[in-house]
């Protein structure tokens, strides 16, 4: 009895290991990636200028320190920092009453020497109307004309420093030299104020138009202009605003440096623009795109296409199969968001310029969009 119940155990068990088998079925195949959908841009062969951005600052194209010019009490500011101010308009008030003192002393003086000249003078005349009768000697008349003539040299100096007092007094008017925005107050009110490295009152800059001051290296100012200045004071000349949006209007170079700075390596360049909405303000960092010599056959494609292997840069194209191949180009220049190429593409040649990490030597890829070229 137990020897047929084993067998009947060995018997179920082979059945359920027979069903088993003959209920598998072969695994399939694991099915093939799809092809990746990628953009391309058809690459065309233009003039394009060789192009460098310049880290640079900006500058009031006229930066004019106010200084005090006399010594005295700071009385009053007769300005708002930050506003505009014409020339002419008074800024501060220096304490003028030593001043006015000194120029009517002054005045007193001329005054006196005034008369000694005019006696003097008459003496003269008096002495040389004598000796035409004979009635004084020739030393005599001359002795007069002698002191006639120191007493106009008293008289003259006596004038001069009536001037100078004068000129004093105006001091203690600041007055603002040219047009344009007055700075941050260096003095305040009450402060006592001299000539000399502490006589700084403010500033005035004018911003209708701004300088922008940068340096380019030896390397780059060959390659843009062959080292030639002339040529490099025609280059046109971009600004970037600090948010990497471009400044509207074009600037032009008003100064290219005879020589190297030692100390940087780097030839000093000025550009003007006209700054008529202030969004360019003195101080500021910007950057300057400068647009040299032009490359003859040169195609522009997207920074973000290049790859870089031990090989050097590369380009992912598409045959007429549409496979993916890989092109070993030569790169002229990047400038911002476009690269420029100077060899290893040609006309025509399609261009793959996204969705590149999915992209594989040889492998087949569906087209989406043709890219247009950015100018």
């Amino acid at each position: 009895m137990t020897v047929c119940k084993m067998r009947g155990v060995q018997i179920l068990f082979l059945v359920l290991v027979a069903s088993g088998f003959l209920g598998c079925k072969p695994s399939e195949a694991p099915a093939a990636p799809p092809a990746p959908t990628v953009s391309f841009m058809t690459a065309t062969v233009s003039r394009v200028p060789q192009r460098v951005e310049i880290t640079a600052q900006v500058e009031g194209t006229r930066e004019v320190e106010v200084r005090a010019r006399v010594t005295g009490i700071l009385l009053a500011q007769s300005y708002q920092e930050g506003e505009k101010v014409k020339a002419g308009d008074c800024l501060f008030r220096i304490d003028p009453t030593p001043y006015q003192i000194a120029l009517d002393v002054a005045r007193a003086q001329l005054a006196q020497d005034q008369a000694r000249l005019n006696q003097a003078e008459a003496e003269a005349e008096r002495q040389s109307s004598l000796l035409a009768q004979n009635a004084t000697s020739k030393k005599e008349e001359s002795d007069a004309q002698a002191a006639a003539s120191a007493f106009h040299a008293v008289r003259d100096l006596s004038a001069a420093k009536v001037k100078a007092a004068e000129l004093d007094l105006s001091y203690c008017e600041v007055r603002a030299p040219i047009d344009g925005y007055a700075g941050r107050l260096q003095r305040s009110e009450g402060s006592l104020v001299s000539p000399g490295a502490d006589s700084l009152l403010t500033t005035v800059v004018q911003r209708e138009a701004v300088w922008i001051r940068f340096g380019i290296s030896e390397q780059e100012f060959l390659r843009l202009f062959k080292g030639d200045a002339s040529s490099a004071s025609l280059a046109r000349v971009k600004c970037i605003l600090p948010d990497g949006t471009d400044y509207p209007l074009a600037g032009k170079i008003n100064f290219v440096a005879a020589q190297v700075e030692p100390r940087l390596g780097t030839i000093q360049m000025r550009a003007e623009f006209a700054n008529p909405q202030q969004r360019l303000l003195p101080g500021q960092y910007v950057r300057i795109q400068l647009s040299g010599q032009e490359i003859p056959d040169a195609i522009v494609i997207p920074a973000t296409a290049l790859l870089q292997s031990s090989q050097g840069r590369f380009v992912f194209t598409v045959n007429a199969e549409n496979k993916a191949t890989i092109a070993i180009v030569q790169v002229a220049e990047i400038a911002g968001s476009q690269a420029v190429i100077s060899g290893g593409l040609k006309s025509g040649d399609r261009v793959i310029t996204d969705n590149l990490q999915k992209v594989r030597p040889g492998s087949v890829v569906t087209l989406r969009d043709n890219v247009l070229p950015q100018k």
